[in-house]
């Protein structure tokens, strides 16, 4: 391992017990995105505001929306007039503040926003995603920052909202000149400390068909929506199951789920027994994998509806997408992908494990935006997040501080 001797005085002055406290307090800030009842990302990025704060760190506290911040801080080893030099490195790492809804609380075995330890393991919710690997982030940078050592490049950690929603929190970023000058990521979700290169790209498409409302015992007086809807839905599962041709190594099968069926549509009316409606409405979430592109589906689907027009010619038949975004796939040979590798194995003795995100993550954004290598990797179990008793493992908590402090010195690399 390059620089090893350096690397090895961090790990030195890391405070573990310290760093599962940060965690703990910062997961037990409700950072639901539940505006009806008081609740956002407000609280949670004013704590990292004020982490980065305390360790020195000059924060970007940015409303993207109402009570949604993104909070940015910088640590930055080039001076003003070379921050638009591109040959400059800078190594992104970044996460999100907001976590999912608790679902039923009295199926959890604690309180979930208490951040109990329990057997080795923090038990909460947000503990996993991701508040842990956020942290791990937020404390590698303090302890580069309050080293002797300097850096040939620069250092970001962003803390974005609303990764759970639409994303509106790195939508923004992107924007920024923060993002112009970033070029490589790792976007610290919990993916076990895997390095994943891959991930799934993502579409929804809202379908929408026109008929005429009558009433149930008259059908004929009216135009069903439902049978075309039906064929459609045979047309998409003949179809989804032929997309098992472009498998993916790390990433599985692309597909077609149809995720919301609605007669009458969405926000359209009550569903009634005795009433036909004179609409149906279907979400269709599309996953895509490198093997595949969207244009390759969405050729597919258009003549799925050509052929359904033509027998149900009256009825009006129409879709929409409502967001799309690529599937991510990097380089293995990428310095960030080598570096992280590498890292991995002078933390744990163990082989990395090269992987991909079943899911979608911010790193699809700036992947689309950017076209700059993006990289997930953080610790947590990839099945943990969203459920009830959502947890995480500390010992992974401690690899990961150490392998994104070991990743950043060989990937900015230090000052001779």
């Amino acid at each position: 391992m390059k620089y090893e001797s350096q690397i090895n005085s961090l790990f030195n002055k890391i405070d573990d017990d310290y760093l599962i406290d940060l965690i703990c307090e910062f997961s037990r800030i409700k950072s639901v995105w539940d505006p009806k009842n008081g609740f956002s990302e407000l609280e949670a990025a004013l704590w990292i505001e004020q982490k980065f704060k305390e360790f020195g760190f000059k924060t970007d506290f940015h409303y993207v929306a109402d009570k949604r911040p993104n909070v940015i801080a910088e640590l930055n080893y080039v001076n003003g007039s070379n921050l638009e030099n591109k040959n400059i490195p800078t190594l992104l790492l970044e996460g999100h503040t907001d976590v999912v809804t608790e679902g039923d609380t009295k199926l959890w075995s604690v309180d979930p926003f208490s951040a109990t330890i329990k057997n080795g393991r923090i038990i909460g919710r947000g503990v996993n995603d991701m508040k842990s690997g956020l942290v791990c982030a937020l404390y590698a940078m303090k302890l580069i920052k309050n080293s002797n050592i300097e850096l040939n490049g620069n250092l970001i950690c962003a803390a974005l909202c609303d990764e759970e929603g639409e994303m509106i929190g790195v939508k923004d970023f992107v924007k920024s000149e923060y993002a112009d000058r970033i070029s490589s990521v790792i976007i610290c979700e919990p993916e076990a400390n895997n390095i994943c290169v891959e991930q799934k790209g993502v579409a929804w498409i809202s379908l929408k068909i026109l008929g005429k409302m009558s009433h149930g015992a008259m059908p004929h007086s009216g135009l069903n929506t439902s049978y075309p809807l039906g064929n459609i839905l045979v047309e998409c599962e003949k179809l989804n199951d032929q997309l098992k041709e472009h498998k993916s190594i790390y990433l599985g099968y692309p597909s077609i789920t149809p995720t919301i069926i609605s007669s009458p549509g969405l926000n359209n009316g009550i569903p009634q027994n005795n009433v036909m409606p004179g609409e149906s409405e279907m979400i269709l979430d599309i996953r895509l994998t490198p093997e595949i592109n969207l244009e390759y589906i969405m050729d597919h689907f258009d003549n799925i509806i050509e052929n359904v027009k033509l027998k149900y010619y009256d009825n009006k038949i129409t879709y929409e997408i409502l967001e799309s975004r690529p599937p991510v796939k990097v380089d293995t040979s990428s310095k960030i992908v080598k570096v992280l590798s590498d890292s991995y194995k002078f933390v744990t003795g163990n082989p990395p494990v090269i992987a991909g995100v079943p899911g979608s993550t911010d790193g699809t954004i700036i992947s689309k935006e950017k076209n700059i290598p993006v990289v997930v990797c953080g610790p947590g179990a990839v099945t943990a997040p969203h459920q009830i008793d959502e947890f995480i493992d500390i010992f992974e908590i401690k690899e990961a501080v150490r392998i994104y402090i070991a990743s950043i010195i060989n990937y900015l690399e230090i000052k001779q």
